[in-house]
């Protein structure tokens, strides 16, 4: 029950998990005769629960992952094992120490945000996020607060089915029931008031094209350069055909997936002459009043041929659209001390003005970084990825942005970076209105991955009270409002089936937002 109870397994079993899953277990684990034999016990069971849970890591092409699947189960069976020590029956028959266990279990959870780059996935109270009524009970106390929930409700039901004398047992009954229905109560009159809200003053919106690209991992095809540039050249006609359907709409935002293309921001590394081609056939020959001029940092000159930047394509696009356009692209700058910083980036490219210079985009740069995929953590791990040849990491970002377009304030966010609770409610606090992710799943392909990345992604929306919109590479585009309802889904009613599929999601997203008590309390944490 525990081990499926998550909504990317289904739907009915999570509730069931919430209110009564860990009851059962630790009914029987107050059967076992020493402390030490209830940590055994609860770590080997929460150790099993993780590993079907996080089943998806096995999807990666590198067999090294095996291990890091290994040792995140284990140690969070370890934090659960704790718990298992604490669970004497005697003072579980006070309610006050129910609610340390609980408090104990979610500053275990938040911790693992702060190891490394942090790990943000399975908190038990994502059981509580399956159902749209519940879910709302994060704009409280956000996804630690569910997780307190949970364990609580728990803890409330063990006595009843340990305890002996019927009167307790009746009380404890009442005050399980009690906490079990809360979260479905509570957001129904959440819901409500928020849909009352939005009828008597509609927002305004925002028009946006999620684009799906579904292009494989360019690290594994093994090509060199030239054949790699025609390859990313083929790319980005993948995109323009995705794109050339729309051409006669009103369109606001145009959102490229994490990392769209290879080769970086700036790099020259495409035959104008091939471009401008690319660009005729596919939007006819009208498309060229369109094509920014061939200038610096969009273009340069080499052995008399002038070649452009991924820049260019996106500055072209945007002008052709009269659409500002956020693309996910690796960038790199110089610091102070004349070294290169290399960041995986979000970057905001605006039409460009007739005769007026080429606008820098407004950029974010990833904070939340994949330890030995995007940064080599400790001295002896970069020792070694050097004798490989490998000798770079991006660097970290240090702050949430927010960028300006049409009539939002939208905040960027990149890839796992929206499993991050305390990283997105920042975006709040800097005037954001509207949350948006690149993302790419593709290093874990046909797994529960993009589900569970999905249902983060919701959860920040309710604590947040921002609406949200996403575009994937591969996983799951969507946009969701304020309350964590789904506007529009690529795929549709199939959308978790719809993981490879190449297109483009057309949405007009209502900026209702408001304030909530979660955001509250972490401004002021």
């Amino acid at each position: 029950m525990v081990a499926f109870g998550q909504p990317a397994w289904g739907s009915w079993l999570p509730g069931l998990s919430a209110i009564l899953g860990y009851a059962l277990f630790w009914k029987v684990l107050t059967c076992a005769t020493s402390a030490f034999q209830r940590f055994c016990l609860a770590t080997a069971w929460f150790f099993a629960v993780q590993l079907v849970q996080l089943f998806w890591f096995v999807s990666h092409p590198y067999w090294y992952i095996i291990s890091v699947y290994l040792f995140l189960s284990i140690m969070i069976g370890f934090q659960f094992g704790i718990i298992g020590i604490l669970l004497y029956p005697q003072k579980l028959k006070n309610p006050l120490y129910g609610v340390f266990i609980a408090l104990l279990w979610t500053v275990f959870e938040f911790s693992r945000l702060f190891v490394l780059s942090g790990f943000s996935f399975n908190p038990v109270g994502l059981s509580l996020t399956g159902n749209l009524y519940s879910l709302q009970m994060a704009s409280l106390f956000g996804i630690y607060g569910l997780s307190f929930w949970v364990f609580l409700t728990n803890l409330a039901l063990l006595p009843v089915l340990i305890q002996s004398d019927r009167f307790k047992k009746k009380y404890y009954f009442l005050l399980w029931a009690f906490l079990a229905a809360f979260p479905y109560l509570y957001g129904a009159i959440h819901i409500k008031v928020h849909e009352n809200a939005m009828k008597q003053s509609p927002p305004p919106s925002l028009t946006a094209l999620l684009v799906q690209t579904a292009f494989p991992v360019e690290e594994t095809l093994g090509f060199n350069h030239d054949v790699m540039v025609h390859y990313v050249m083929n790319e980005w006609t993948e995109i323009i055909k995705i794109l050339k359907p729309y051409r006669h709409k009103s369109i606001d935002l145009i959102v490229l997936p994490e990392f769209v293309v290879p080769f970086g921001t700036y790099s020259f590394v495409y035959p104008l002459k091939d471009v401008v081609k690319i660009f005729s056939e596919e939007l006819g020959e009208e498309v060229q009043k369109y094509l920014p001029p061939p200038q610096f940092p969009l273009s340069s000159k080499q052995d008399g041929s002038t070649y452009v930047s991924n820049a260019y394509w996106i500055a072209a696009i945007a002008n052709y659209f009269n659409a500002d356009i956020l693309a996910g692209l690796e960038d790199a700058e110089i610091d102070n001390e004349g070294k290169t910083q290399y960041y995986s980036s979000a970057q905001l490219f605006r039409p460009l003005q007739k005769n007026t210079p080429f606008p820098f985009p407004d950029r974010y740069e990833k904070r939340v970084l994949v330890p030995m995929g995007e940064y080599i953590p400790f001295g002896w791990c970069r020792d070694l990825a050097a004798e490989y040849g490998v000798f770079g990491s991006f660097t970290a970002g240090k702050e949430a942005k927010v960028m300006q377009c049409k009539n939002a304030s939208i905040a960027p966010s990149i890839c796992y970076e929206e499993t991050f609770t305390n990283i997105i409610v920042e975006c709040k606090e800097k005037g954001a209105t509207l949350l948006v992710n690149v993302t790419s799943d593709v290093w874990y392909p046909n797994s529960l991955l993009p589900r569970q990345h999905f249902d983060h992604a919701r959860l920040r929306t309710v604590e947040t009270g921002l609406p949200l919109i996403r575009a994937c590479n591969t996983g799951i585009t969507v946009a969701f409002d304020s309350l964590g309802k789904i506007i529009a889904v690529y795929g549709g009613e199939h959308f978790e089936k719809a993981e490879w599929e190449r297109g483009a999601l057309l949405v007009d997203v209502p900026l209702y937002h408001y304030n909530t008590l979660y955001s509250w309390l972490m401004k002021t944490r």
